[in-house]
């Protein structure tokens, strides 16, 4: 056979294994089958609402709120992680001397005033843990019908803010870190806990959202520092001294020269590469990255920092080192990760979702988001679309020559996906701002029907094979997202309600 024709054959061969390995339509972990937000592959996807908005397929029983763990969906089920908290008695709670003050409610304390209020706030919040019982749900849902199938509920500790990793399945077991640093691992089909254990360590009141990666037959995670275990028992293989702390962040595979390695963001803005069963580091490089999860291309890794400064950066890597191939420094987050579709890298940070090259990092496009403080949830991508959850749904095209709205949306409290304008219509707004005092009324009516409704903050969706599952206030909703199917379903789910 000549050359060309062989080589031809056996890079359809390639094509074709690569297509097999990338034909399930799981999503069984933080940020996807590969850990990068990308749906592997999708059927067509709807580019518009129906006119009416999208029903939900399905939506589960109420659900406790509490973390901001993200849905995975595998085998034919849907899991999720909640740290929930509840008051021991119904009596009202005491005032609270050293309330939480965001960033822009410090009235103008100085560094050393806020560490001290800090130190107060943290002090009079153990106290008042006191006050509320704890408790972690697994929950096991099937993912055609949203039916619980299983609950695994344990008895938890307070944590500053609730623990909010998101579950990992991998060889029909799930991986969480619970608070506390107490790491599990249940049984997928029952929901049976396997194993239990303390990541060595002091615990006050630290909560870690770090998601396990399991790499090579070990579970990889955040507890203050990086640590294997054994995934079968729980064993710890290792842990990462105080050049390898993190807390949030979450771990990545990559299999180089047919071995499995692992990456990962660690302290000081640097990031490492490591063999999962011994921990053993093979090279370190500062960039700038902190809480955001690494996306892997090939031999390019991505990471995305909280600063301008940091900003965006590509490396060239190998088993033996990491080099630097560009930085883009318009952007920036504090947890958000980058998606890849194709030949760009899209990301959002500082209300801005922008378009970059991803062979030299030059932007194509960017633009500005209409939202009041988006951060930490990350971009997900699939046919070509990408879709952004934060207070409601956006999905846009992945166009490198400009950005295109294909539609964006709002949740009501029956789990209706709609436009804003469809949303007030049902809600008879304009006709309620008629009446005297009724633009404050219509507010109340919007903020309670709508404005208090959508995907939980900081959370990210899960796309399995055209079907969009959004982790809600207080439930779990699947909306058919597939071209030719969406007002179908949302005809049947409207029935079903009937």
């Amino acid at each position: 056979m000549p050359i060309a024709r062989l080589l031809a054959v056996v890079g359809l061969l390639s094509l074709a294994v690569a297509a097999h390995a990338d034909s399930g339509t799981d999503w069984p972990q933080w940020r996807g089958p590969h850990r990068d937000g990308a749906a592997p592959s999708s059927p067509a996807l709807i580019a518009s609402l129906p006119e009416d908005g999208l029903k939900p397929v399905w939506q589960t029983e109420q659900l406790p709120a509490g973390g901001w763990g993200s849905p995975i969906v595998a085998d034919g089920k849907a899991y999720l992680f909640i740290h929930f908290r509840n008051p021991k008695t119904p009596e009202a709670l005491p005032k609270k001397k050293y309330p939480y003050l965001a960033e822009g409610k410090r009235g103008g304390m100085s560094a050393a005033e806020y560490v001290e209020y800090e130190k107060n706030r943290r002090a009079e919040e153990i106290e008042f843990a006191k006050l509320y019982e704890f408790k972690e749900f697994v929950f096991c849902f099937d993912a055609a019908s949203g039916k619980t199938l299983w609950k695994n509920e344990k008895l938890s500790v307070y944590s500053q803010f609730v623990q909010s990793g998101t579950l990992t399945l991998a060889d029909g077991k799930l991986y969480i870190l619970g608070a506390g640093r107490h790491a599990r691992c249940l049984d997928a089909a029952t929901g049976q806990d396997v194993w239990d254990v303390l990541v060595p360590g002091v615990h006050v009141d630290e909560f870690y959202a770090s998601s396990f990666a399991v790499i090579d037959g070990a579970a990889i995670a955040f507890a203050g520092t990086l640590f294997g275990l054994d995934a079968r028992t729980g064993a710890l293989l290792w842990q990462g001294d105080a050049k390898r702390r993190g807390e949030h962040s979450s771990a990545v595979a990559w299999r180089a020269d047919g071995r499995e390695l692992a990456i990962a963001n660690v302290a000081s803005g640097e990031t490492i590469c490591f063999e999962p069963k011994s921990g053993k580091e093979l090279w370190r490089v500062r960039s700038e990255a902190n809480n955001s999860t690494p996306v892997i291309v090939g031999d390019l890794l991505i990471t995305y920092g909280s600063s301008r400064r940091s900003g965006l950066r590509a490396y060239r890597i190998t088993p033996s080192e990491a080099k630097e191939a560009w930085t883009y420094q318009r952007l920036s987050d504090k947890g958000s990760s980058p998606v890849v579709v194709g030949n760009h890298l899209y990301a959002q940070g500082e209300k801005r979702i922008a378009c970059l090259d991803l062979a030299t990092g030059e932007e194509s496009w960017s633009t500005t988001l209409d939202l009041a403080s988006p951060q930490y949830t990350s971009l997900v991508a699939a046919d070509g679309k990408l879709f952004y959850a934060f207070d409601g749904l956006l999905c846009f095209a992945a166009d490198a020559k400009e950005f295109r709205t294909l539609f964006e949306t709002k949740f009501d409290k029956q789990g209706l996906m709609a436009t804003d304008a469809t949303l007030r219509k049902r809600l008879k707004l304009d006709e309620v701002e008629k009446k005297p005092n009724g633009l404050e009324e219509s507010t109340r009516i919007y903020k309670r029907e709508v404005g208090d409704q959508g995907p939980v903050a900081c959370t990210s969706p899960a796309i399995v094979d055209g079907r969009l599952i959004l982790r809600l206030r207080n439930s779990l909703a699947c909306y058919d997202l597939r071209a030719g199917k969406a007002v179908e379903s949302s005809t049947a789910a409207a029935a079903a309600q009937r």
